[in-house]
């Protein structure tokens, strides 16, 4: 057999929380390999899915903890080391506004808001007890869906399993090439998101002295409303809207009034999406703040230092 029975609970309690504690060491192939196994009598589906859900409480428990202590910059500093850094935490945060706390439940099927979710409930201040009780009931339902799977599909699972066993180095070969094609492709769709993300920007020193002016800037704040109200800190006078509704929101404003808008996401992702919806509608002098909120409350404590 491709594992033994003795240790088929243990790698995969050990794959789960390694998985959940966001290394990229993928947790479906353990888990259909294990479900494949139950069909053959070497392991407990029930057993099997009670280490999934214990592995689950125990890595999304570490980012939760962290979430409350540090609020949301632990979200943002997962986005920036995020293959997908430009769109993390906007689906993370259409999540939460979509599901809410049921997004901590449903969040295993979307890559990537499994790993964000815990953070930012802790950040938004969600009891430990509501955390630890849906978190349960989404790895309960994500592992068995995939022990489910596998054993529907242990047959096939299995014949694979022994194929890859019997032939170890042609395998990791393939394997690795996938790997890396994979690795490659997502670092192609980086390079050019981030290409797309190139709009006019403006930096917190500069924001400053054009407020002091009249007309001073129309300043817009495109966060989430997860991120928030996770940070409710903003920029005097600033408004909220989001990027479909921005160009709507500013509809009464002449095209060439002074427009920035800010987020709190790498790159400025968000707020560059917003200025070029903007500048495609027309707003000539739509700019990104270079930096987000935190560099405006950088400057402000410079200042006021």
């Amino acid at each position: 057999m491709p594992l033994s029975d003795r240790y088929i609970a243990l790698v995969l309690w050990l794959n789960t929380v390694i998985h959940e504690l966001g290394i990229p060491l993928p947790l479906m192939p353990t888990a259909l390999l294990a479900g494949a196994q139950v069909s053959e009598g070497e392991a407990s589906a029930i057993t099997l899915v009670l280490v999934i859900t214990a592995g689950t409480l125990m890595g999304n428990s570490v980012w939760f903890a962290a979430g409350r202590l540090f609020g949301n910059r632990v979200l943002r500093a997962l986005c920036k080391i995020s293959l997908s850094p430009d769109t993390c935490v906007g689906r993370t945060e259409l999540a939460f506004t979509k599901w809410g706390r049921w997004s901590m439940v449903f969040g295993h099927f979307i890559p990537g808001i499994s790993l964000v979710a815990p953070p930012l409930a802790g950040a938004l201040g969600i009891r430990w007890s509501v955390f630890l009780g849906l978190t349960a009931i989404g790895g309960a339902l994500y592992g068995s869906v995939l022990i489910g799977v596998g054993m529907l599909l242990s047959d096939g699972i299995l014949s694979l399993a022994d194929t890859v066993l019997t032939h170890g180095l042609q395998s990791a070969g393939i394997v690795l090439v996938v790997c890396a094609a994979y690795v490659a492709w997502k670092w192609r769709r980086r390079h050019l998101a981030a290409r797309a993300l190139q709009v006019p920007r403006i930096s917190a020193a500069e924001l400053q002295q054009a407020l002091q002016r009249t007309p001073s800037p129309i300043v817009v704040d495109v966060r989430g409303e997860a991120t928030r109200l996770a940070d409710p800190r903003l920029i005097p006078g600033a408004v909220a809207t989001t990027i479909s509704q921005i160009v709507q929101f500013l509809a009464a404003h002449p095209k060439s009034a002074p427009i920035v808008v800010y987020c709190a996401c790498p790159n400025d992702a968000s707020a560059a999406q917003a200025v070029r919806v903007l500048r495609e509608a027309g707003y000539t002098q739509a700019h990104a703040l270079r930096g987000g909120l935190d560099a405006w409350l950088s400057e402000a404590d410079t200042r006021s230092g």
